[in-house]
Formats: C-alpha cells, sequence, structure tokens
C-alpha cells in the first residue's frame, strides 16, 4: 500500500498559492469544495478568531493521488492547533494505524483504520450509508475532520490536503531543502514507481496462486522482488530535491528507523527545513505558476477569507513557537491486531477512549510538563534464577521500556517494591506496574540522572503469586 505525506509548513505555501489561485477560475473551482448551504460547523471563522485570539484548528492531510492504490487513504494525518494569545502552535500527529469507529446512519458505526475516513467521505459506493452530514463534495474533509476531534478533544473547522505530485512540485519549487537526518538508515523495501506492476518473471497463474494465499509484506517483497529498490540516507544535514525528500519522509522499512513513529519524527524535521526555506527566500513572486501547476493536487474547505487573512498574518504566524505532539505507543497507544487480522493500534485505556489523551494534550496546552514513559530497572530480590528477566519480559510485552536487570544484594526482598524517581511518570505507565507486578502503590524519591526512571525490587510474593497461578493451570 502506498504511503501519505503532508506537512504544516507546506500550509505557508498553499495558503498564499490559493489566495493568487482567485486569479484563475479554473483553478479555483478545483481547489475549493463546496460547503452546504446549512452548516453544522461552528460560525467562528479564522479571521474572527485571529482578532479575538482565541484558538483554531486546521486539519492537515496527505494522500497518494489518483494514480496510487487507495488513492485518498490520508496515511499522515496532522492536527494544527493554533493559538494566538498564546503564540503557538500545536502539531498532534495522528497514527494511520489508529483503530476507530467511524460514524454511520443511526449513530451507529463501524471499524476502520482512521486514514479511511477521507476516503470514505468521498466515495458513496463503497461507503453507502454515511451520514448525510458527511456527503457532498467536503465530505471526506468533513468526516476526517470529525474522527480526528474525537482523538485530539479539538474542534476542527477545516482542512488542508495534498498529494505526492503536489508535495514533490512544493519542495522543488523552493529549490529544495536542507534537512537535518538525525538517523542513518537503509531500506530494502522501497517501491520502484516503474515497476509496480511487473511480474519480475513470474507467471500470471503462478501470480494467481501466491496472491491467493500471501498475507505478509516480507513475502511480498521476495516474491515481488524486482518492484522494490534499496534506499540509504547517511546522517547529518542532508540537501534534497522534491522527489529525494518523498522518499525520505515515506520509508518505513528499514532495520533502524523504519517505524511509522520513526517517520513521524522524520516528518517533523522536513518541518524546519521547509518552514526555514519558506521565510528565507522571496516566495511571493513564484506563487502565481506555482500555484497553476498545483491546481490539481490540492483540495481545502477554507474560505477565501480565511486565506485572506492568514496570508496577512503569515510572518506573525512565522514567529509562533511550533510545538510537536505524538500520539505513539510509548504513550498512550498499543499494538495490537483486529478481528480480520490487521496490524492496529488503539488507546491503552480501550477502543475509543481517548479520555486520557485529552487530559495530556490540554496539560501541554497549559504548560504542564509532559509524563515520562517509564523506563524500568528490574532487580531480583529474590533466591529464584531469572525472575527479574522473566518480570522484564512481560513489562516488554506491554511496550514499557526496560534496562538490563540485575540481581539484588544478596538480602532477600519478602515484597515487590516500586519506585519511580520522577514524579510525573505516565498514567498508563504507572497503571500497568501496577497491574503486572501485583502492587498497589508506587513510592517516590528523588535522584540524579541515570539510564532508568523507575527501580523494581521483585520480592518473594511476586514469586509465589506465579508458583500459585502456574499450579492451577490444568495441561
Amino acid at each position: 500500500m502506498m504511503k501519505r505525506f503532508f506537512t504544516f509548513g507546506l500550509l505557508v505555501i498553499i495558503l498564499i498559492g490559493t489566495l493568487f489561485a482567485l486569479w484563475y477560475h479554473s483553478v479555483h473551482s478545483k481547489v475549493f469544495v463546496t460547503k452546504p448551504a446549512v452548516s453544522i460547523k461552528p460560525p467562528d471563522t479564522i479571521p474572527q478568531h485571529l482578532a479575538d485570539k482565541t484558538p483554531f484548528d486546521v486539519l492537515l492531510l496527505g494522500y497518494g493521488g489518483a494514480a496510487h492504490d487507495g488513492p485518498y487513504l490520508t496515511d499522515t494525518m496532522m492536527d494544527v492547533h493554533i493559538d494566538p494569545k498564546t503564540q503557538k502552535i500545536f502539531l498532534l500527529s495522528i497514527p494511520r494505524d489508529l483503530w476507530v469507529t467511524i460514524p454511520t446512519q443511526g449513530n451507529t458505526g463501524s471499524q476502520w483504520k482512521i486514514n479511511a475516513a477521507y476516503s470514505f467521505g468521498l466515495d458513496d459506493v463503497d461507503y453507502p450509508n454515511k451520514q448525510a452530514q458527511f456527503k457532498g463534495s467536503d465530505g471526506g474533509g468533513r468526516l476526517a475532520e470529525y474522527m480526528t476531534s474525537q482523538v485530539s478533544g479539538f474542534s476542527i473547522d477545516n482542512f488542508v490536503g495534498m498529494d505526492f505530485s503536489g508535495f514533490v512540485k512544493t519542495i522543488d519549487t523552493l529549490g529544495g531543502v536542507d534537512i537535518n537526518v538525525e538517523t542513518a538508515f537503509d531500506d530494502f523495501g522501497y517501491p520502484d514507481e516503474a515497476k509496480a506492476t511487473d511480474n519480475c518473471g513470474h507467471s500470471d497463474n503462478d501470480i494467481k496462486t501466491f496472491t491467493a494465499t500471501a498475507s505478509a509484506e516480507p513475502d511480498i517483497w521476495a516474491y515481488f522482488s524486482c518492484r522494490y529498490q534499496k534506499v540509504h540516507f547517511d546522517a547529518g544535514m542532508t540537501y534534497m530535491d522534491g522527489a529525494r525528500a518523498l522518499i525520505y519522509v515515506r520509508s518505513r522499512h528499514s532495520a533502524q528507523d523504519g517505524t511509522d513513529f520513526g517517520r513521524a519524527q522524520r516528518q517533523r524535521n522536513l518541518l524546519i527545513a521547509v518552514e526555514h526555506k519558506i521565510f528565507s527566500i522571496g516566495f511571493i513572486a513564484q506563487a502565481i505558476p506555482f500555484m497553476n501547476s498545483l491546481k490539481d493536487d490540492v483540495r481545502t474547505d477554507l474560505d477565501t477569507s480565511d486565506i485572506q487573512v492568514l496570508l496577512q498574518n503569515a510572518s506573525v504566524l512565522s514567529k509562533y513557537k511550533i510545538i510537536s505532539l505524538a500520539l505513539t505507543d510509548k504513550n498512550y497507544l498499543t499494538d495490537t491486531f483486529s478481528s480480520n487480522g490487521q496490524a492496529i493500534l488503539i488507546p491503552k485505556d480501550g477502543q475509543d477512549t481517548y479520555t486520557n489523551i485529552h487530559l495530556w494534550i490540554n496539560d501541554v496546552l497549559a504548560g504542564i510538563p509532559e509524563p515520562a514513559s517509564a523506563i524500568v530497572l528490574v532487580e531480583n530480590g529474590t533466591k529464584v534464577s531469572g525472575l527479574a528477566q522473566t518480570v522484564a519480559n512481560r513489562l516488554a510485552r506491554e511496550q514499557i521500556q526496560t534496562v538490563p536487570v540485575q540481581n539484588k544484594d544478596k538480602i532477600v526482598s519478602p515484597i515487590t517494591t516500586v519506585v519511580s524517581y520522577t514524579n510525573n511518570l505516565n498514567p498508563s505507565d504507572i497503571a500497568i506496574l501496577k497491574k503486572e507486578l501485583n502492587v498497589s502503590t508506587i513510592s517516590y524519591e528523588t535522584a540524579t540522572s541515570s539510564a532508568y526512571n523507575v527501580r523494581v525490587i521483585v520480592g518473594d510474593d511476586y514469586n509465589k503469586i506465579q508458583t500459585a497461578t502456574s499450579s492451577s493451570v490444568v495441561y
């Protein structure tokens, strides 16, 4: 499946270009989607928000476009929360694999990955029962806005979307960008667009037999190896044109930096590079020809008055402090599988349960330090060999990071104890530690910096519980 990308830095370019696009009626009709006569959205406009210094949100969407599989699956979604009062911009990345309930008629719903919302809103054939408020030319944007607002807790009034082609054109129009590549990586499974349908020497019958049973990506890569290419990036400041930058932000199969969360960090690195380039060159003079070339690659439900005001305030907005937030399996999400075998993410608190995520985001907005993820040292306080490693393995399965286990001094500990060296430990991690270690309290102590922020001493009580549980199992 092709993977998509978009980032906030490009929003300024789109806003500038879209304003000039009003000079071209044919372009205007392609870029601006039509809103229904009766809006379900709040009456506040972006000019009102800026004048009243109240926050507002714009959802940024990235998708492959008509030339790609799943052309409108928005595999990158970013909620941009702009607060004129504090002069801060918060960028919340929403993982494409987040498993959500997408509403249908009668207030019922069905489970899908959140990256399908925009596509469903556009497609009456594949999603025939969607609610009326998510139909129409802006139905995709509205549905994506609605689903993202459930996760973030923000009221999202507008969206801007761009496809691969628009992304490449944008970077090239800027004359390329210099990106700080933090981690060197090799990706041996990057799609070769020129060979996307190549049979790789297999007959049609062989391919039909293979595809009927194959499911794992590594098996597909091996069978269709000619469809993929190796890409490599060295660490350090690197110049990239549009095509190279697209590879950098799309790559997701490297052993060194191949997770979607690593990809999100690369997107933020590109964001910094794009923002710097926009305001270091005279871009206005290039806006008209640029927008004319971009007309098929961007969609938005922003009003022309919104764009006019944003353009007038572009130099002010460029000075706002940018704060990046990411939902990951290291804070509020957990990896699991759907009933039909898809690899998905759900909140650690349960399917469609976003209360702690909203609390976390509100704390960040209020300037309260972000909770620290647990990094745990497990010590064996018993005479049972290997018990500390058993505990560490259990914690690792729950996405809790651990450091190499140790044996406690020869004194045997009768009770399992957990000590935190930070008073701002992630609540989800606290819940996991209590559950897995069968403890009711976690004590707090001050400590100098170290490789861990939680110390667990496994006591005899833990061993007795494990023994009792094992002996009750009938084989």
